[in-house]
């Protein structure tokens, strides 16, 4: 789960900064005016946006929510110490995940997110359940619960996936490994066509991390790890390189 933070005083930029890591969320980057912060969302592409309302320059952190939102729909939490109605009738127009008065503490920050990633999930038909056994799959990455933080697998960084009874085994290209419960099948079945190739009745590999097909000894070697190759497999495999 990736954050950008828009907050135009140090301090308070610096404490959501530290809150975010503690919960294991990686920051983007910090902006304090809305022309960066324009910027960083479109290079960066971030999952949840934290805006403070009151920013320096023209454009306040409610202007700039609309601008985002106008790009790419994304889960905002707002951050303020203004307590008037009128700004929270502005902000609310935004329909933000959460909107934080100052001063605030890190449980109040946790649940804000928490609230975005569930908004993410009904929003592609997944009920709470799903989200603390399966997980939550978008058309280019999971959120996976790890303890008390949901982590980000892009599909991208998928080296292999392996079966593990009624779980699937997500093996990553940085040596992470997380488990979801949804057997190989039916996740190989919801993976991006043309990327995903199975090697063995236990194994699907990602083609682009393929290093060499060892037909003697029936393996596959991915970025320095060998994963089986079945002859069950071992065609349909050799097609799809004939294609690459």
């Amino acid at each position: 789960m990736t954050l950008l933070i828009v907050e135009d005083e140090p301090l308070h930029a610096d404490r959501f900064e530290m809150l975010a890591r503690q919960m294991g969320y990686e920051v983007a980057a910090i902006c304090d005016n809305a022309f960066d912060a324009l910027s960083c969302f479109s290079s960066m592409q971030p999952d949840l946006l934290l805006l403070d309302v009151q920013l320096r320059g023209e454009i306040d952190g409610i202007q700039l929510a609309e601008k985002v939102v106008r790009i790419r729909q994304v889960p905002i939490v707002f951050v303020t110490s203004m307590r008037d109605d009128q700004t929270f009738e502005r902000a609310r127009q935004i329909q933000p995940v959460a909107f934080i008065l100052k001063p605030f503490d890190s449980l109040q920050l946790q649940r804000a997110i928490e609230l975005a990633v569930e908004g993410l999930a009904k929003a592609v038909g997944h009920s709470e359940s799903d989200l603390e056994h399966k997980g939550l799959m978008l058309t280019d990455c999971f959120f996976v619960k790890v303890r008390e933080k949901l982590e980000k697998v892009s599909f991208s960084d998928i080296l292999y996936l392996e079966s593990d009874g009624h779980y699937s085994m997500l093996h990553t290209s940085n040596q992470r490994k997380y488990a979801i419960r949804i057997p190989l099948s039916e996740l190989e079945s919801r993976l991006p066509e043309g990327h995903f190739v199975r090697t063995h009745r236990s194994y699907v590999v990602q083609l682009s991390y393929l290093q060499s097909v060892d037909l003697q000894n029936m393996m596959v070697l991915l970025k320095d790890k060998s994963v089986p190759l079945s002859k069950g497999y071992r065609d349909g495999l050799l097609e799809r390189l004939d294609m690459v």
